[in-house]
């Protein structure tokens, strides 16, 4: 049975075996992945921070080049990691194939932090005098990631903070943590300094431990919300710097004169890709007007057409859930929206689990705000249909929601879309695009309860959590001499 370990400065670390790791196609255990004694988690951010002094001298241009070097050897590695992936997740080869190319594209955005590092610089202030901002890497970064990217998510988070400077640990999820841990390895194998990455194996006790941990400047988690939340409050109260980013309840809006085919192909891929377990997955259509019969009828018979079963056999188009739990609190879902008056439309059948832990994809109608299948993020192949008579009602229905990640809308009216972009609470907007999840130049971070924090996670705008400035003030002498001035600087 293989045996999972952490990887903490540039070599493996054997540790206390305890947590069992399964495929979720068979329902059997494939590996055993250590767990993290206090001394580990400390030999981990001891090295961490060893390594902060050098990692954070080295040349801008050399740790953009070094990016490259990063990128290029998860594209060499590109199939192990995608088995990994669909060992260990579930999620089909199309599916993790997507995740690793998505990894490399991170990096290769990374390698251009020379672009985004500078800060304003103010000459002639005053009469020789200038101003400018000078930014520095804030140290050691915790890092702790979802089991649903266990390749993107990872790389998400320690590619800027490499870039910037910063040395990290992180923290995988104890259900998938072989693909993170691999990418540890060709981190270091490709010339990543010892130190500057490594990965420690556990549960909640090494979070807390790294969040109390004096050594640690900042903390990112990506996870679902109520842990976002209290990692946010527990994190700031020790005074570090923490962006924690949560789940999501995303929205589709489809008005009356979209082309509806389009949004029921659409939705269909947006809610079932990777069994729905992605925070930007849509799980909600919101049809407006008297289209709801036609649409539902669309994307039912799309979702007939998907065939479940093993992510590694052919024709399969979803997976199984991460886990055995995860498949009985879906169907218990699905069972209280049918209790509570909406119809299951198709699939939700748990009748092709096999030895694996499957959910068909499924589609319920007149799903109504309030229920617990809308309230809640369900992270399965879950898809609930909302009708309403007008774009104010669908509106109405997004802002009343606590979470915020994304929200799409389908139209061919430019003015719809531009009145759904400016007022609609969510950090990701679509128009004609089911999950807005940006190209990495720009910035990706939820509203509302979907994320607590005041950065991003990827983009420009996480450079303001990864590093800190200094405002410097300075004026040389003028050699043809000087006095001494006691009040503010002046103009002349």
């Amino acid at each position: 049975m293989r045996q999972i370990s952490h990887f903490i400065n540039g070599a493996a670390v054997a540790g206390e075996d305890g947590t069992p790791v399964f495929d979720p196609s068979a329902g059997v255990q494939t590996g055993v992945a250590a767990v993290a004694t206090d001394e580990v988690v400390e030999a981990a951010v001891a090295a961490a921070r060893g390594a902060f002094a050098g990692w954070s001298r080295t040349g801008l241009q050399q740790r953009a080049g070094m990016m490259i070097e990063l990128g290029q050897a998860l594209r060499r590695a590109r199939d192990e990691l995608i088995q990994l992936v669909v060992s260990e997740l579930g999620k089909t080869p199309s599916d993790a194939g997507a995740e690793v190319e998505r990894a490399i594209e991170v990096l290769g955005q990374a390698a251009s932090i020379g672009t985004w590092y500078g800060a304003s610089f103010s000459p002639g202030v005053s009469r020789g005098v200038d101003a400018y901002e000078v930014r520095y890497p804030i140290g050691v970064v915790a890092a702790v990631s979802p089991f649903n990217f266990p390749v993107l998510i990872p790389v998400v988070q320690a590619a800027m903070a490499i870039a910037s400077g910063n040395t990290v640990v992180l923290k995988p999820s104890d259900r998938d943590p072989g693909a993170t841990v691999r990418i540890a390895e060709l981190f270091a194998a490709a010339g990543l300094p010892d130190g500057v990455f490594n990965v420690v194996l556990g549960g909640k006790a090494i979070v807390d431990q790294l969040i109390a941990h004096p050594d640690i400047a900042g903390i990112s988690f990506v996870g679902s919300t109520p842990v976002a939340q209290a990692i946010r409050v527990a994190g700031v109260a020790k005074n570090k710097r923490v962006q924690a980013f949560g789940g999501g309840k995303n929205h589709m809006v489809v008005l009356p004169d979209s082309d509806l085919d389009m949004a029921a192909d659409a939705a269909v891929s947006a809610a079932y890709g990777a069994a729905g377990q992605r925070c930007m997955a849509v799980s909600v259509v919101v049809a407006v007007g008297d289209i709801a019969d036609s649409l539902v009828a669309k994307i039912a018979e799309r979702v007939r057409g998907l065939r479940t079963g093993p992510a590694n056999e052919a024709g399969s188009d979803v997976g199984p859930v991460i886990t055995s739990e995860s498949r009985d609190r879906i169907a218990r879902y699905l069972e209280g929206a049918k209790m509570q008056g909406g119809e299951l439309v198709a699939g939700g059948d748990l009748a092709e689990a096999r030895d694996g832990w499957y959910v068909a994809p499924a589609l319920i109608d007149h799903v109504k705000p309030g229920m617990a299948v809308h309230s809640d993020e369900l992270f399965g192949p879950v898809l609930s249909v909302v009708r309403v008579g007008s774009y104010d009602e669908a509106a109405s229905i997004i802002a009343n929601h606590p979470l915020g990640n994304g929200a799409a809308i389908f139209t061919r009216d430019g003015g719809a879309a531009r009145q759904f972009i400016d007022e609609t609470e969510a950090g990701q907007i679509g128009v004609n695009v089911p999950i807005p999840f940006p190209v990495f130049f720009h910035s990706f971070g939820g509203w509302k309860d979907s994320a607590f924090t005041e950065t991003k996670l990827f983009g420009p705008g996480a450079i303001a959590f990864h590093t800190r400035t200094k405002t410097v003030t300075s004026r040389w002498p003028d050699p043809a001499g000087s006095r001494i001035d006691l009040g503010f600087p002046r103009a002349n």
